[in-house]
């Protein structure tokens, strides 16, 4: 089993983070206002939890460590009709707050010192085999909801990490091991239940609420309301094929296997949806890893991958396996039970194909790296998500973009944080002078000097109309939420 973030040669052990490197605690007796009365709830509705509770430490973790807080009262939100109390309440008595679902925000923005309101009680899954449909609530895992489809021979394109939640995964875009071939996560919503700033429920699809529909396929969580619940158009798919193969080899050669790889992944058969990971190896050596899943035939995807094989001979054998969705699923999720950990991430989107040059600067600076350092991991695009308009979703990486670069780094003690972000920096800047200045807003960076631009593109301005039509006092908002205005230059 492998996860298309951690494999052996790419990233340091999965060993456990020792609770001294945690660097997260509750917040101390009074370092917190006292809050006030809180909303008549019964416990069917939310469970409240404070630093005192017994529960409290359960709900605590965050995929990033660095970037976990502990709020002062978390409420868990059982039902639609306490995720609107909460958002009554927390806007009547000014409170600082933020939206927690899977807690997989790399910058923390699902966080907060105050309130968290967390919809991870919104689980309920309910599967309608006969119209190909699920409708989820937004406290949903992205495992829990392949486990309720594979039961139905049925399937949904999104990514691999298990316990990624459903909600910022669908409304970010959500790319996954089948996107090639389906498509987008959010190209299949088809309703999203949303709480706004007025505590009003809102039912948002094609012919009702349509532009905040739209903002729901591609616009980030945290900007408009609370999804409370999605409707998404489903597959049947019994079975897929997963593939890996991997190369150690010389800059200079690795630099010619990319290159193969940017021209064959964007154009391959749409059946074929392929992952390129690049990393150090040590003594100047680059590793690289091509890993993915294919629905078309093993013919098919036996005569692509020689595209890539006939480049460079492999320094491990290409396997290729047919499993059932849900092992197929389990095949690149690794571990099921929830990580928290040190990380730092960044991504560019690669919108025509990358020079020699740019290939060239990119081994030149992951080389020099310790081993297991950083990975370089690329997501093919083309096939079925170019085939949906750039403006008829919010997500706007469509017809022509290549593939997306991930700038991944993740370690297990606080004291190497600064090498690590160091490292991750260094890769970063030297593709600068290559790079179109577009990110994916599930790969959220603080970095970013115009994060807006960079995550939504073209699609900024109509954004900023619907928050403005939907939040214009900014309840909703974070460190990158959609702003009230489109940014000056």
């Amino acid at each position: 089993m492998e996860h298309p973030l951690r494999v052996g040669e790419f990233l340091p052990s999965d060993a456990p983070v020792a609770a001294a490197d945690a660097e997260i605690a509750a917040p101390p007796a009074g370092a917190v206002a006292p809050l006030p009365p809180l909303p008549n709830l019964p416990a069917a509705d939310v469970q409240f939890l404070r630093p005192q509770d017994a529960r409290y430490a359960d709900y605590l973790p965050a995929a990033n460590k660095r970037k976990q807080l502990a709020p002062a009262l978390r409420a868990v939100c059982k039902t639609e009709h306490a995720v609107a109390v909460m958002v009554d309440w927390v806007r009547s008595n000014g409170l600082s707050f933020a939206v927690r679902c899977g807690g997989h925000s790399y910058e923390g923005l699902s966080q907060s010192s105050g309130v968290a309101i967390d919809v991870r009680g919104l689980k309920q899954i309910v599967v309608d085999k006969a119209s190909n449909l699920v409708t989820a609530g937004s406290g949903v895992s992205l495992y829990a909801l392949y486990s309720a489809l594979a039961a139905q021979g049925l399937a949904l394109q999104a990514g691999s990490c298990p316990t990624v939640g459903i909600s910022g995964h669908l409304t970010g875009g959500g790319h996954g091991l089948l996107a090639r071939s389906h498509g987008l996560t959010c190209d299949g919503l088809l309703q999203a239940n949303v709480v706004d700033a007025q505590a009003r429920v809102l039912r948002a699809n094609a012919t009702s609420e349509p532009d905040l529909w739209w903002a729901c396929r591609g616009g980030g969580g945290g900007s408009f309301g609370i999804a409370t619940e999605f409707k998404i158009e489903v597959f049947p798919l019994k079975t897929t094929r997963v593939f890996g193969v991997s190369w150690k080899l010389s800059q200079a050669h690795a630099a010619q296997l990319f290159a193969a790889w940017q021209d064959w992944a964007p154009n391959a058969p749409s059946n074929i949806t392929s992952i390129m990971k690049v990393g150090p190896a040590g003594q100047g050596l680059i590793t690289m890893r091509c890993i993915g899943q294919s629905v078309g035939s093993e013919s098919e995807l036996r005569s692509e991958l020689r595209r890539l094989t006939a480049v460079r001979p492999p320094s491990s054998a290409l396997s290729v396996q047919s499993l059932a969705f849900l092992d197929a699923v389990k095949h690149f999720a690794g571990p099921l039970a929830y990580e928290s950990g040190l990380m730092k991430a960044k991504s560019d989107y690669v919108l025509t194909p990358l020079a020699s040059e740019g290939i060239e600067a990119m081994m030149a600076a992951v080389a020099p790296i310790v081993s297991g350092g950083i990975v370089l991991l690329c997501d093919s695009y083309g096939g079925r998500i170019a085939d949906v308009a750039a403006d008829a979703t919010a997500f706007p990486r469509r017809a022509g973009t290549q593939y997306c670069i991930q700038y991944f780094s993740s370690w297990s003690r606080s004291a190497d944080t600064a090498a690590h972000l160091a490292d991750v920096a260094r890769v970063y800047a030297a593709m600068r002078p290559f790079m179109p200045g577009a990110s994916y807003v599930n790969y959220c960076d603080l970095d970013l000097d115009d994060y807006a631009s960079a995550y939504w593109g073209d699609n900024l301005a109509r954004l900023v109309a619907v928050k403005q039509q939907y939040d214009p006092d900014d309840l909703f908002h974070h460190a990158q939420s959609v702003p009230l205005s489109v940014p000056t230059a």
